[in-house]
């Protein structure tokens, strides 16, 4: 394997894992390849002294002539071969910078900060079977918008994703799915626990200002939840959580319908209010 083929298959094998994420895994890889290639380079201008020696075709005495040439090799390869790859690393690290953020923003709603519908329903795919599925919705958000104007219902939409980003940790996934639609997939913990969860994101977006100019103006969410492992399919176990958020807007809004109290409190209302 030649030099050229060797620095070949690690700029490639670097640029497939990553491994350039950071500027001193670019020093490193640098180093490493100018040893290897110094090495080399010694080797080939030995191996070519001994053999021009033994053919008579050496005008030089070869220990001299050898030292003399291992030391121009060594500079010559070591600075060339640094300078090249080092200068190639950068740009690398440059693109899978650029790269990480691509897939960042293209995964990540720009208003919230939080995950997008295209990446929640991806993580959720890798997600446990034991998990619950929440869908909040803020109430009344067409009148927030109608009375306070966008900027305030841009807020209110920040102000409910803080909330639940900081209330649901980093092992749970928290999404904004469309204007004032938010999902969440709480795992590793029981049912009973998870909806207490839920109902603790509730009250802390009840308690939460959105602005000191708007002081008096409280923002409350609706949520409907639903347990994945009663579900085959995404669709079906969306469907369940939206059918309990649409009762818990209708039952009076602000509070934490799960899908299993559904058909009770239609029965109750005696209204149908969704058809099952």
């Amino acid at each position: 394997m030649t030099a050229r083929s060797i620095i070949d298959h690690h700029v490639k094998q670097a640029c497939e894992t990553n491994r350039f994420e950071h500027k001193d895994q670019v020093l490193r890889f640098a180093v490493k390849m100018t040893a290897a290639v110094t090495i080399i380079a010694d080797i080939l201008n030995l191996a070519a002294h001994v053999s021009l020696n033994a053919l008579g075709l050496l005008p030089y005495a070869l220990l001299p002539a050898a030292i003399v040439g291992l030391v121009i090799s060594t500079v010559v390869a070591s600075v060339l071969t640094f300078s090249v790859i080092y200068v190639i690393g950068l740009a690398i690290h440059r693109l899978t910078i650029s790269r990480a953020m691509f897939e960042r923003l293209s995964r990540t709603d720009m208003l919230s900060g939080l995950l997008n519908r295209r990446a929640f329903v991806d993580e959720v795919s890798k997600a446990p079977q034991d998990a619950s599925l929440v869908l909040f919705d803020i109430d009344r958000f067409k009148f927030i918008n109608d009375t306070y104007g966008h900027d305030v219902g841009d807020r209110a939409i920040c102000m409910v994703s803080r909330q639940l980003a900081a209330t649901l940790s980093d092992k749970h996934i928290v999404a904004r799915i469309g204007g004032e639609e938010f999902a969440a997939l709480i795992v590793e913990l029981t049912p009973t626990e998870r909806l207490a969860l839920v109902e603790r994101c509730r009250q802390m977006i009840e308690a939460s200002n959105v602005g000191d100019d708007v002081a008096h103006l409280r923002v409350t969410v609706s949520a409907g939840i639903a347990e994945r492992s009663s579900h085959d399919t995404f669709q079906s176990l969306f469907l369940r959580s939206d059918r309990a958020l649409y009762l818990a807007k209708a039952s009076g809004r602000n509070r934490v319908i799960h899908s299993d109290q559904v058909q009770e409190l239609m029965d109750k209302s005696g209204e149908g209010l969704y058809a099952s």
